[in-house]
């Protein structure tokens, strides 16, 4: 099963997120330094929460039928590998190439476990070569908990309330910076993708879709207006707030589209579509187009309205010229090799260090600090 709206979903979290570290490149100082549109794209980065959400009810529904099927386990686990991996370490090397002929000395066994997308410091995921490869170390740890229920249900559940105990645990670490793989607000997310899933498979969410919706962005903008002015709401209320808005706004959006009660625009699923490779390269389109602005001269006068926006949309096309060209030539390549399984509706989707001062390590620190 497909939705658009699923699909638009994730075209939604993409898009926020390169707006957001748009934002991050053009305050860096030795760019522009500067903020075109204030304060206000400092709460897009909630791009990642939502896509969180949607992959909690993305994973469920296609593979609720695997929970406690042993036989299927290790089907799962390729599944995942194959639409995780490959295109990630395509992105991982034309990044990481250029950075090793212009570094003396190579840190190899932080750069070996960023390839495999472990976290690179203990458990805290600090990957810098792929700015945004963090977010993954989360992904393969609900991969991992679901992994473990397809193997077993109760050891499932019992890893899976162990996860959101310990995310429980983490309010009490204020400073987000230090939230780790295993104790961090981000599984509730999940969780709550899955109990959006639930409730929506039952068949008996009788809610008014437009009150379901306008609630679930009012919830949503309760922790963008703290995010970007403060309201005295700490990080992981904040976080948690992000995915309850976010699960009601994809279930009005869902049960919306069963109901043929809303079109979902086309433009946008493609975008979804995409989502992965945009994400994965974004940053470092965004990089070397300032590097490039700056360097040349180019638009020079015009204003940074204009150029933030251009820039912006100039990335997003590189990233679905990049899912058509790479992507789905490394996906259909890989599966004339995948054991038959039922359609998954898909999925979204720093060792090597630059230069001190390098403004591209200078966006990193910011978007850090920001979350």
């Amino acid at each position: 099963m497909t939705l658009r709206s699923l699909q638009c979903g994730r075209g939604l979290a993409a898009l926020m997120v390169v707006v957001y570290h748009t934002s991050v490149i053009f305050r860096v100082p030795a760019y522009w330094g500067a903020t075109p549109f204030g304060d206000v794209p400092k709460f897009l980065d909630s791009g990642v929460d939502f896509f969180f959400v949607l992959s909690g009810f993305i994973i469920l529904d296609a593979h609720s039928r695997d929970v406690g099927s042993p036989a299927r386990f290790w089907n799962y686990i390729w599944r995942r590998a194959l639409r995780i991996y490959p295109l990630y370490w395509v992105v991982f090397c034309a990044v990481l190439i250029p950075l090793l002929l212009t570094k003396g000395d190579v840190d190899w066994s932080r750069i070996a476990l960023e390839f495999s997308l472990l976290p690179a410091s203990g458990l805290i995921p600090d990957q810098k070569i792929i700015v945004v490869s963090w977010t993954l170390c989360f992904e393969i740890a609900f991969y991992a908990i679901f992994s473990a229920a397809i193997f077993s249900r109760a050891l499932g559940v019992l890893l899976g309330g162990l996860w959101l105990l310990a995310a429980v645990y983490s309010i009490g670490e204020t400073v987000p910076a230090k939230w780790t793989i295993l104790c961090s607000p981000y599984p509730v997310l999940f969780l709550t993708g899955m109990i959006v899933r639930q409730v929506w498979s039952s068949g008996k969410f009788n809610l008014p879709l437009t009150p379901t919706l306008l609630l679930g962005v009012g919830i949503f903008a309760v922790a963008a207006v703290n995010r970007v002015n403060s309201i005295g709401l700490e990080a992981g209320p904040t976080q948690w707030l992000y995915g309850v808005g976010a699960g009601m706004i994809i279930l009005a959006a869902i049960e919306a589209e069963r109901r043929g009660a809303l079109e979902f625009p086309q433009w946008l699923a493609k975008i979804g579509d995409a989502s992965y490779s945009l994400y994965l390269v974004h940053f470092t389109v965004l990089s070397v187009l300032a590097k490039f602005i700056v360097a040349t001269g180019f638009f020079k006068g015009l204003p940074l309205q204009v150029l933030f926006v251009a820039m912006a949309a100039v990335t997003v096309a590189l990233g679905m010229a990049v899912h058509l060209l790479v992507e789905k030539p490394l996906l259909k390549g890989s599966r004339r090799n995948r054991v038959p399984a039922r359609q998954s509706p898909g999925q979204f989707a720093d060792g090597v260090r630059a230069r001190e001062h390098n403004p591209q390590e200078l966006a990193r620190q910011l978007s850090s600090a920001d979350r």
